[in-house]
């Protein structure tokens, strides 16, 4: 094989060039690969199941992180049974020495971080009885496929408060978006 002798300035154009080359063409695959991804109609991760951008990168979540739902998370974790929307309430007024007059924003506040945890990052869901308005939010992993509760909380439940959960439609639970939201 035959050697190339070039000079500093040939061998520096040279890198320049193919350089160029190596970011032009990986950017014409970045189009490809997107515009084939749109024309499939996939705006999923294909390895996580997250959601994608219309540019295909990884979506982010946007604002600050809600104090109140991880305070939602950890108490369902700590008392390691269902609670009502109102126990949530009491024990964060309880918890973070908030006034009687403090009573309407805590609520909406627990209100709408349990929607977000629910609806869209799928991490609690509700059961109800048939008949009853009354709810009681479980974590998700509480949940089995069939839509069925643990056997304990089903027992305490019924012990504690003479409710007895009709099963939960698990296919219309919301999937994580975000890539921190899987667990």
């Amino acid at each position: 094989m035959n050697s190339m002798i070039l000079s500093d300035l040939e061998r520096t154009d040279l890198v320049t060039f193919y350089e160029a080359q190596r970011h032009r063409l990986n950017a014409e695959l970045k189009h490809v690969e997107s515009f084939l991804r749109k024309l499939h109609g996939q705006n999923t991760d294909s390895e996580t199941g997250v959601l994608l951008t219309l540019k295909g990168k990884k979506a982010k979540k946007r604002g600050p992180k809600s104090v109140w739902g991880k305070f939602i998370l950890e108490e369902l974790k700590l008392h390691d049974t269902p609670l009502r929307y109102s126990d949530l309430i009491q024990l964060a007024m309880e918890k973070h020495g908030k006034e009687a007059s403090d009573m309407s924003k805590v609520r909406a506040s627990i209100l709408n971080s349990a929607f977000r945890l629910r609806a869209i990052q799928g991490k609690i869901t509700t059961v109800g009885e048939e008949g009853k308005k009354d709810k009681f939010i479980v974590l998700r992993q509480w949940v089995s496929d069939d839509g069925g509760i643990r056997e304990n909380d089903l027992k305490w439940l019924a012990a504690n408060h003479d409710f007895y959960p009709k099963t939960v439609d698990t296919s219309g639970l919301p999937q994580p978006r975000y890539a921190e939201d899987i667990y």
